[in-house]
C-alpha cells in the first residue's frame, strides 16, 4: 500500500503543472472543443444529455473547480490523449463535468452535447459481462454517429478500460481518436487498473483534483471530503406536489438551503409576493420560506439555492443501570492514596431536544436534592417551556435522572450530568423541521457556555432526502464537526403487515453517518442479557433516503444502520404531573407511593426514543472518564464493546447491544494526557506497557464477547489497532467511511486514513452471538452501493417483495421482511408505519409502552 501511495504522489507531482496553465484559458474555449454541425437527437438508455439539463436549469453552478474545468477543456481542445478526472474518492467528478455542460448551455447558439454514460446504473442492471459489453458497444456506436459533435463523460472509467479487463469497442474507439471522452476515476483505481498498463495509459491524460492536505506526516493525510449536495436540488416529495399542481398555486413552508442567504438577487426573488422569508436558522444560509409551488420552481432554476425541501413534521420516536452495565462501572477506584469517585456524567452537558422537561421533578436535582441540574431551558415552539406531552421528561430521566424512588431502580445512566432542555416538539408531541433546526443551531452557539458534549434526538421525520441534502443531517454534521456527539433514535417502523419485518425504515436524522443511530432491544424484564432480543417495532436499515440523478433515477444511500441497539421496551422513567401521554394511556402510569408527589411520578414508555437516551447517558460517562475523546472515537468504543445478539442481523442491531461496562473499561485504558484530535495517524492512543482489556463482559451471571468491530457505511472493520493506534478518521468532522475506498462493490482501507493491522469486511450477517461479525452471511453489502442484484428465492411485486425476503435498492433480496422505503405515501409524502396517522400525514409513534 505504501508503494502504491508513493506512485500516486509521483503521479500527482508530475501533472500538477497542468493546473497552473489551465488558469490561462477562457470560458470561450469550451465551444472550440465541439464541431459546428448539429447532432442527431440522443435518446439512449443509460446516457444523459447534460447540456440539455443545463439549458433546463437542472444543473448546479459551482465555482470551486475552475482550474480543473479549464484543464479538461484544454485537453479536449488539444486532442490526442483523453482527459481523466482523478480524485481521492470519486466525489467531485460529476460537479466538474456539469460546469462544462453549463458553459455549453449558456451559449444560446450552441447545439452540441455533453453526454454522460451512467456506468453505475448500467453495471447494476447488466451484471452479465457480455450484456454489459454489448450495451456499451451500442452506446459507443450511437455517439460516434454524431460525427464528433459530442463528448462522452464516463463516470467510472475503470469499468470500461482496465489492465485486467477492457471493453473492446470502447477502447478501440478511444485509440482511433474518434471518441471524444472525459473519464473519471479515483487515484487508487487509476493507479491499479490503468497507470500500470503502458499501452492503455498512453490514451489518457490525468487531471488531478488534489485539495490541500493537513500538515502532518509529510502531508500524507488528506482532509475528510465535504458533504456536497447531490442530485436534484428539489426534494422528491416537493417534486410530487409540483407535478400534482401544474398551476403551482398551493403554498407551504419550505426549508431553503441557500448558497448565500444575504444575496440581494435571492432576496429580490423572495420578495415578489409568491414567496416570503419566514425566518432564518441562526446566521446560517438556511431559510424558512413560505412559498407557492410555482415560486419554488423558480427558486430551483435560479442557481441561488443548494436544496429546498418541505418544513416537515417531526415527532417523538417513542434496573436500566444493571442491564446496561452502567452500575458495574459507576464506582471508580482512585488508586493508591487517592479517594475513589463516581462515574456519573458530572460536568458533561447533555442536550435533550424534545417536548420539554418537567423541571420540578425530583430526579433532575443534584445528589443532595437541592439544586436543579437543568442548566438551560429554551423553547422553539409556541407551547412554552414545560412538557405537556410527557415524552421529553421520560427521555431526560433515562439519560440523566437520579431519583431515589424504588431504591434507585429508576435512576438514569448519567445521574449527575448537566441537563439542557431544548423544546422542539409541542404539547402534542409534534414539531417542524425548522423548530428542530433552530434548536440544533442554538446548541451549536451555546455549547461552550454549558459544556454541551452530547445531543439526544429521540425524534425524527421520514428520511426522504439523501443525507448530503437533508437539512437535519447537515446540521448533525455541523454538531459533530464541533466535537459534539449526536445520538439519534432509529424510529419505530420496523413492524410491517401481519407482523412481518419491515426494512429500510430508519428516520431522519438517524440516516446521517455522523449520528450514532440507536435501535431498540428487548431485555424481557431481566438484568441478565442471555435472553435479550430485538424488538419487533424498531426501525431497520438500510437507509432509504435518496437523491435523483441527472437521468431521473433514484440513487438510495443504503447505509447500514442502526449503529447499535439499547433497551427500549417497557422502560420506566419520569413523567410530568399531567401530560397528554399519561391521559391517553393511563395504564402506563405507575401510582404514586406513600408521601410521594407529582415530583416523583414515573410511567412506562417503549420505543427507540427510550433506547437513544440510554446511549446518550453512556456517552456522558465516557466523556467524563476521558474528556479528550472525539465523536468518532466514542462511536468506536461503543461499537467495539457492544454485545452481538444471536439471531439478529446487521440491519437490525448494527454492531450489537450497548455494553457500558465494556465501553468504559476500554475508554479508561486509553491515554488521558493527549489531545486525540491533534494526533497523527499511527500514533499510540494507549500508555506504554498497555495490554488489551479482556474483550468480554459479565452481567448478572452471563458472560458475552464484545463485537470488536466498527461499521463504515457499507462495511465493517476489525482489528485491535482500532483501539491502540490513532486512525485519521477519528478526527473531528470525520466518519469511519471517510477512509474506505469502494470500487465496483469491493472495499479497501486507504492508508492515508487507516493503519495496518486492520481488516475490512463487506457482509451483512445474521449473528451467532460471536465476535468480529461471525454468523451466517446474508449478503455482500457491496451490492448496496449500486442498485443491487437479486439473490435467493422469492417473487418481486413492483417495489415490494413477498414474503421470503426484502427488496434493497432495485433488487437485493435478503432476510424475511418487506421494504418500506419505496412504499405507499400518504398526504404530503408521509409513510404509514407503526403509529397513529393524524392530521395531514403526521405520524405519531410511541403511543404505547408495550409494543414488544
Amino acid at each position: 500500500m505504501n508503494r502504491t501511495l508513493t506512485r500516486i504522489n509521483i503521479l500527482r507531482k508530475a501533472i500538477s503543472l497542468s493546473l497552473i496553465a489551465a488558469f490561462l484559458l477562457t470560458n470561450v474555449a469550451v465551444t472550440a472543443v465541439f464541431a459546428s454541425t448539429d447532432i442527431p437527437s440522443i435518446n439512449v438508455k443509460f446516457v444523459t444529455d447534460l447540456t440539455q439539463l443545463g439549458r433546463e436549469g437542472r444543473l448546479r453552478e459551482s465555482l470551486g473547480f475552475e482550474a480543473e474545468v479549464n484543464s479538461v477543456i484544454a485537453a479536449l481542445e488539444k486532442g490526442g490523449k483523453q482527459p481523466v478526472i482523478v480524485d481521492e474518492n470519486g466525489s467531485v467528478q460529476d460537479e466538474i463535468v456539469e460546469q462544462i455542460a453549463l458553459r455549453l448551455a449558456s451559449d444560446k447558439e450552441n447545439k452540441k452535447a455533453l453526454l454522460k454514460l451512467e456506468t453505475t446504473s448500467l453495471y447494476s442492471n447488466l451484471r452479465d459481462a457480455d450484456k454489459f459489453d454489448a450495451a456499451v458497444a451500442s452506446i459507443v456506436e450511437t455517439v460516434l454517429a454524431t460525427k464528433g459533435t459530442s463528448v462522452l463523460f464516463v463516470e467510472s472509467l475503470t469499468a470500461l478500460a482496465s489492465a485486467k479487463r477492457q471493453n473492446t469497442a470502447f477502447v478501440d474507439a478511444v485509440r482511433s481518436g474518434k471518441l471524444k471522452l472525459i473519464g473519471a476515476s479515483t487515484f487508487a483505481a487509476y493507479e491499479e487498473e490503468i497507470a500500470g498498463d503502458v499501452e492503455l495509459s498512453k490514451l489518457f491524460q490525468v487531471v488531478p483534483v488534489v485539495r490541500p492536505a493537513a500538515n502532518n506526516e509529510a502531508r500524507n493525510e488528506v482532509e475528510a471530503p465535504a458533504s456536497d449536495f447531490r442530485g436534484d436540488n428539489v426534494s422528491p416529495d416537493l417534486r410530487e406536489m409540483m407535478a400534482a399542481d401544474p398551476m403551482g398555486s398551493k403554498r407551504l413552508d419550505v426549508i431553503v438551503q441557500a448558497k448565500d442567504a444575504q444575496s440581494s438577487t435571492l432576496r429580490t426573488l423572495l420578495s415578489n409576493g409568491s414567496a416570503k422569508i419566514v425566518s432564518r436558522i441562526g446566521k446560517s444560509d438556511t431559510l424558512v420560506v413560505n412559498a407557492s409551488l410555482s415560486s419554488i420552481s423558480e427558486l430551483a432554476t435560479s442557481g441561488l439555492i443548494n436544496y429546498v425541501s418541505p418544513d416537515r413534521a417531526t415527532l417523538g420516536a417513542g434496573h436500566v443501570e444493571n442491564t446496561s452495565g452502567a452500575a458495574a462501572q459507576r464506582q471508580q477506584s482512585g488508586g493508591f492514596l487517592n479517594a475513589g469517585w463516581k462515574l456519573d456524567g458530572t460536568g458533561v452537558g447533555v442536550a435533550i431536544l424534545d417536548s420539554g422537561i418537567f423541571a420540578q421533578h425530583s430526579g433532575f436535582k443534584d445528589s443532595l436534592g437541592l439544586l436543579s441540574r437543568i442548566k438551560a431551558n429554551v423553547s422553539f415552539t409556541n407551547d412554552g417551556n414545560s412538557d405537556g406531552y410527557g415524552h421529553g421528561t421520560h427521555v431526560a430521566g433515562l439519560a440523566a435522572g437520579n431519583a431515589g424512588k424504588g431504591g434507585g431502580a429508576y435512576r438514569g445512566i448519567a445521574p449527575d450530568a448537566s441537563i439542557i432542555s431544548v423544546k422542539v416538539l409541542n404539547n402534542e408531541g409534534v414539531g417542524q423541521t425548522s423548530w428542530l433546526l433552530n434548536g440544533m443551531n442554538w446548541v451549536l452557539q451555546n455549547r461552550n457556555t454549558h459544556n454541551i458534549r452530547v445531543v439526544n434526538l429521540s425524534l425524527g421525520t421520514l428520511a426522504i432526502d439523501t443525507y448530503t441534502n437533508d437539512p437535519l443531517c447537515r446540521k448533525v454534521k455541523e454538531l459533530a464537526d464541533a466535537g459534539i456527539v449526536v445520538v439519534a433514535a432509529a424510529g419505530n417502523m420496523g413492524r410491517g403487515p401481519n407482523g412481518m419485518k419491515q426494512y429500510g425504515t430508519i428516520h431522519s436524522p438517524g440516516n446521517s453517518p455522523w449520528a450514532i443511530t440507536v435501535g431498540a432491544s428487548n431485555g424481557h424484564g431481566t438484568d441478565a442479557r442471555n435472553d435479550d432480543s430485538i424488538t419487533t417495532y424498531t426501525s431497520r436499515g438500510p437507509t432509504r433516503s435518496f437523491y435523483t440523478d441527472a437521468s431521473g433515477s433514484r440513487v438510495h444511500d443504503n447505509l447500514i444502520k442502526p449503529d447499535l441497539v439499547a433497551p427500549g421496551n417497557e422502560i420506566i422513567s419520569y413523567r410530568p404531573g399531567a401530560s397528554l401521554l399519561g391521559s391517553l394511556s393511563p395504564q402506563l402510569v405507575l401510582p404514586l407511593g406513600l408521601l410521594e408527589t407529582n415530583a416523583d411520578g414515573v410511567m412506562y414508555q417503549s420505543g427507540t426514543s427510550m433506547s437513544a437516551p440510554i446511549v446518550s447517558g453512556a456517552v456522558a460517562m465516557l466523556l467524563e472518564s476521558n474528556p479528550k475523546l472525539t465523536p468518532s472515537m466514542v462511536r468506536m468504543l461503543l461499537q467495539y464493546s457492544a454485545q452481538p445478539i444471536a439471531g439478529a442481523n446487521t440491519f437490525e442491531q448494527g454492531a450489537g447491544q450497548l455494553n457500558i461496562e465494556g465501553a468504559v473499561r476500554l475508554a479508561k485504558s486509553l491515554r488521558t494526557d493527549v489531545d486525540f484530535n491533534g494526533m497523527s495517524r499511527n500514533a499510540s492512543m494507549v500508555p506504554s506497557n498497555w495490554s488489551m482489556p479482556t474483550a468480554s463482559t459479565s452481567i448478572s451471571g452471563h458472560t458475552f464477547p464484545w463485537a470488536q468491530l466498527v461499521q463504515a457505511n457499507y462495511s465493517y472493520i476489525t482489528g485491535q489497532n482500532l483501539v491502540s493506534k490513532f486512525q485519521t478518521v477519528y478526527k473531528k468532522g470525520s466518519v469511519m467511511s471517510t477512509g474506505v475506498t469502494q470500487n465496483d462493490g469491493l472495499f479497501t482501507l486507504n492508508s492515508a486514513y487507516y493503519t495496518t493491522g486492520l481488516t475490512i469486511s463487506s457482509n451483512v450477517v445474521l449473528s451467532d452471538g460471536g465476535a468480529a461479525g461471525s454468523g451466517q452471511v446474508l449478503m455482500s453489502s457491496g451490492v448496496l452501493v449500486g442498485d443491487g442484484v437479486l439473490v435467493g428465492d422469492g417473487v418481486l411485486v413492483g417495489d415490494w417483495f413477498v414474503p421470503n425476503g426484502v427488496l434493497i435498492g432495485d433488487g437485493v433480496l435478503i432476510g424475511d421482511g418487506v421494504l418500506i422505503g419505496d412504499g405507499v405515501l400518504i398526504g404530503d409524502g408521509v409513510l404509514i408505519g407503526d403509529g397513529v396517522l393524524i392530521g395531514d400525514g403526521v405520524l405519531i409513534g410511541d403511543r404505547t409502552g408495550k409494543m414488544r
